[in-house]
């Protein structure tokens, strides 16, 4: 309850200023992903006519990472529908502007974009997670351009169409995938894609092998899977983490050397982004070391002493002493933003904060463990408020054995629900 307690003061007490005389509160939301485009909805559908509500992206179409790995493989088509996002807005309420953002003045309460500069009354941050490759590269931007061009991790989904076609070309040989030290986004998508791409190699009767190279432990179900099914075709490296990558010359750099590479989806190590840590927002570790990731109030989604921002999805640090972090996972990045989205309402018109609990968020994953016979797996990830207010989480796997588009069906309830996209 003292949390709760907290964040109702907090932002219960802003209420009255934060239209500031003016006839609509502003608020600003910063990429148009999953929590984005979920908070932008949660706006819209609750405040239209009452707030100004702008979504910012350099993108102007959404597209879902979650389901891309069996489409990536040509096992299935691409089932969920891009949207445009100019469109999208006009419909649900809210204003779209296809721009980088560059830099936030939060003292000012000001964003500085390519499209020139914006006044925010609440700022809400979804802007995920990015990569930080840079140590890969020593500091040689040219590899690091040309090793992103060429071997795209695809855990963007701007690279999605770049990797698709450089599988396509790909006819044999080394098929490297790198897996980045924890945290990053949806960690059992690098094993669901080891697996797909081994299936598809074995369907196209390549003479190839996928490598993966784990700077973490692995996943244990899939690590059994890697020694009982796929032994020969999937090489799984735990603890091996990359430390420098040649792109010209196709090989990465380990401690245990030097490994060559016909082809590779490169995914590098995660983090919040320039932006986030422009301003000020990172948090920091035990020892008060600078994090990768945003730092939040666990329940109010508030940057700690800015109760303007709100920060959601994956760009998200520890939560909770017992567990860290949330997953970064679409279903968790839209929960908070609608979550964002409720607070930053009660806030600017006076309505009553939602409870705690209410605004936790919850997660579902389907991924593969085979391709043929298909076999999946599902992730539920629960969450509810110990005694004292520390965030608790709860996970269950549960087989499917005979998948029947579950998670198809569940990509589209959360489209409908989070989104307002039927």
């Amino acid at each position: 309850m003292k949390r709760r307690s907290l964040v109702g003061g907090m932002l219960g007490g802003l209420a009255a200023a934060a239209l500031g005389g003016q006839a609509r509160a502003r608020v600003l939301i910063v990429g148009g992903g999953w929590g984005g485009l979920a908070a932008a909805h949660a706006l819209g559908r609750d405040g239209a006519g009452r707030l100004d509500i702008t979504l910012i992206d350099r993108s102007p179409q959404w597209r879902s990472l979650p389901l891309s790995s069996a489409w990536l493989v040509d096992r299935a088509p691409e089932r969920l529908p891009r949207l445009d996002l100019a469109e999208l807005g006009r419909r649900q309420g809210w204003r779209f502007v296809a721009a980088d953002v560059q830099a936030i003045d939060r003292p000012g309460r000001r964003l500085d974009t390519s499209a020139g500069a914006f006044a925010y009354d609440w700022l809400i941050l979804a802007t995920g997670a990015t990569y930080d490759d840079a140590a890969w590269y020593g500091g040689d931007a040219r590899a690091q351009a040309e090793a992103r061009s060429r071997f795209p991790a695809g855990f963007q989904a701007s690279e999605l169409d770049g990797l698709q076609r450089a599988l396509q070309g790909f006819q044999g040989g080394d098929l490297l995938l790198t897996v980045p030290p924890p945290p990053y986004r949806c960690p059992p998508a690098p094993y669901e894609r080891a697996v797909l791409l081994a299936g598809w190699i074995r369907a196209r009767g390549l003479r190839a092998k996928v490598t993966l190279l784990d700077a973490g432990g692995g996943m244990p179900r899939y690590s059994r899977l890697f020694n009982e099914r796929w032994r020969g075709l999937i090489e799984h490296r735990p603890y091996s983490e990359v430390r420098r990558v040649d792109p010209w010359a196709r090989t990465v750099r380990t401690d245990d050397g030097e490994l060559p590479f016909d082809h590779a989806l490169l995914l590098p190590p995660m983090g919040a982004g320039a932006l986030l840590t422009q301003a000020g927002l990172l948090g920091r570790g035990p020892q008060g070391q600078p994090s990768r990731w945003a730092a939040v109030e666990p329940l109010s989604l508030r940057a700690p002493g800015d109760e303007r921002v709100l920060i959601v999805g994956d760009a998200l640090d520890s939560v909770s002493i017992l567990f860290g972090a949330y997953p970064k996972t679409a279903q968790i990045a839209a929960d908070l933003g609608a979550a964002a989205a409720r607070q930053v309402l009660a806030a600017s018109l006076g309505q009553a904060l939602p409870p705690a609990a209410e605004l936790l968020p919850a997660s579902q994953c389907h991924v593969w463990l085979d391709a043929d016979p298909a076999e999946q797996l599902r992730i539920d990830t629960s969450y509810r408020l110990r005694g004292d207010g520390v965030i608790v989480q709860t996970v269950r796997q549960v087989d499917n054995p005979q998948p029947r588009d579950e998670d198809l069906q569940w990509a589209r309830s959360l489209m409908a629900a989070r989104l307002g996209v039927g």
